[in-house]
């Protein structure tokens, strides 16, 4: 009887630990400025600078913007490394709100880390198994 109850105990404990893994892993989800700049902080140990511009009813639209029939809101936003001769891209979403805009940012920079971390561990994430 007691050893059921360990062992029922232990796959209980393994159960539990593999949910608070996977919950760690799941890419935070913003809902407004202050999340945003708490959630960026952590992504951009190093920094980063964001710009948002919202464009209103017939305000003109840089050629590159998508194609939209409500106003959009334009984010361009840049990840800082810390070394002064490594250029980093200037990376830039396009959203229906700001809010959108900066879940966008989240869940880009939410990806590359995964990408750093797969390419760290030798993983090639474009291959099929």
């Amino acid at each position: 009887m007691a050893f059921v109850t360990l062992t029922s105990m232990a796959v209980a404990c393994v159960l539990i630990f593999r949910h608070l893994r996977r919950r760690e892993q799941r890419p935070k989800r913003v809902s407004d400025q202050w999340q945003t700049l708490a959630v960026m902080g952590e992504l951009c140990p190093r920094g980063w600078q964001a710009q948002i511009t919202v464009y209103g009813d017939g305000a003109p639209m840089p050629l590159d913007a998508p194609p939209a029939r409500a106003p959009l809101v334009e984010l361009e936003w840049v990840q800082f490394d810390g070394e002064p001769q490594r250029v980093t891209p200037t990376r830039r979403a396009w959203a229906r709100s700001i809010n959108g805009a900066m879940q966008m940012m989240v869940d880009e920079r939410c990806t590359d880390l995964s990408l750093e971390q797969s390419a760290a561990e030798g993983r090639n994430l474009w291959e099929l198994d």
